[in-house]
């Protein structure tokens, strides 16, 4: 089982114990690869950090924070399928910290340590401490979901913990509509969250009303609300969780979409020159400018496309998903045919309860994170 290193919150290597008198620091070399860390061919992504780090005062060991520098290989996309720059689709990373002590000539003081984690761009919280690596099976918090009927349903997993995901229409049905099957490569990192989807033609066109995610030992179990919304545009948003995968949650109700454009301004002089001559040969010259000219003139116009989206009623145990949606740094919504990125705008999120508030809708701010008139040089 894999050490998981969440890469958002800190993460502390701390070196062995040297006792030697002539220990003088420890160098420690950071190697992140993607892929099959035993495989002899190139992986698509590969960097090696290097540090020297000195032991404070008269302690024989040192501490070094390595999440900022693995959290730099990260570059997620929701659509890395035909990205031609394959270093997006990289969800988990293979980290090896190798530490050696030194003497103050570079000798070194007795031999290595190796230690290999996994990491994910996930989070812990201040409540769960210092270098939390409890092992998530379902890669979701919230036990309830929503999708919209006959779209395809996904679910994140642990690869290395989850055995198979079935889909049932019914909570009486002892069958599933649709089972995956999950099977875990362990050497290769590209495939230790996988997506367990079921699509509409899986399910031979069934609703799904829970999922059962099975264990080596045990399952989870997480409530489905299929929806169906006839009046407003739904829109499914993706964004990647504390725990490093990707979720869905969907936008059901009224939403508003509004352009706010932006320019800059300059008077400018409208003047041209106008010639005219008197009889007696004498030349006088007059300035004239036309009324249809801009003497005020904008410049650098562009704008950006802000939505103002509802969720329609939800469970009061989906109050986590929307806590780490607002949490994301990688957010991107769906509409009836594109998906793009967005950024969130909202900058607090006031929990709602059922005793508080009886039915519970959520009202979430969104801005297109790329400006109206394409400027991307």
């Amino acid at each position: 089982m894999s050490t998981i290193i969440r890469t958002r919150s800190p993460f502390f290597i701390r070196t062995p114990e040297e006792t030697s008198s002539d220990l003088d620091h420890f160098d420690i070399t950071i190697t992140i690869v993607s892929g099959d860390s035993t495989s002899s061919a190139q992986n698509d992504f590969a960097e090696t950090v290097e540090i020297s780090k000195k032991p404070i005062g008269t302690e024989n060991s040192a501490t070094i924070d390595i999440s900022e520098i693995v959290s730099s290989c990260f570059s997620q996309n929701i659509n890395s399928s035909g990205v031609s720059d394959s270093f997006r689709k990289f969800q988990s990373l293979w980290v090896t910290i190798e530490i050696q002590a030194k003497k103050s000539d570079g000798t070194n003081i007795g031999s290595s340590t190796t230690q290999t984690f996994l990491s994910q761009e996930g989070y812990n919280t201040f409540l769960e401490g210092v270098n939390d690596t409890t092992t998530k099976n379902t890669l979701i918090t919230a036990t309830n979901i929503q999708y919209k009927k006959g779209d395809t349903i996904s679910i994140p997993v642990n690869t290395e913990t989850v055995t198979s995901v079935e889909f049932f229409e019914s909570q009486s049905t002892f069958s599933p509509e649709f089972t995956v099957n999950i099977s875990d490569n362990a050497n290769n990192a590209d495939n230790k969250i996988t997506y367990a989807t079921a699509s509409s033609s899986d399910l031979s066109n069934k609703d799904v009303t829970h999922i059962k995610v099975n264990l080596a030992s045990g399952r989870e179990t997480f409530n489905v609300e299929p929806i169906e919304e006839c009046k407003y545009p739904v829109f499914k948003c993706s964004f990647l969780n504390r725990w490093g995968a990707y979720q869905d949650v969907y936008f059901f109700k009224k939403s508003t979409e509004n352009l706010q454009a932006n320019r800059e301004n300059f008077n400018r002089s409208i003047f041209t020159t106008s010639y005219s001559y008197e009889d007696s040969g004498t030349q006088t010259v007059f300035n004239t400018y036309s009324t249809n000219e801009h003497s005020k003139k904008a410049f650098n116009t562009n704008g950006n496309e802000n939505l103002v989206l509802n969720t329609g009623f939800v469970s009061e145990s989906m109050n986590e998903t929307f806590k780490e949606l607002l949490m994301s740094e990688h957010v991107y919504l769906t509409d009836s045919s594109n998906t793009f990125p967005v950024n969130i705008t909202d900058s607090n999120f006031i929990y709602k309860t059922s005793v508080n508030d009886r039915l519970i809708n959520y009202t979430m701010n969104f801005e297109k994170s790329f400006s109206y008139i394409n400027n991307v040089r």
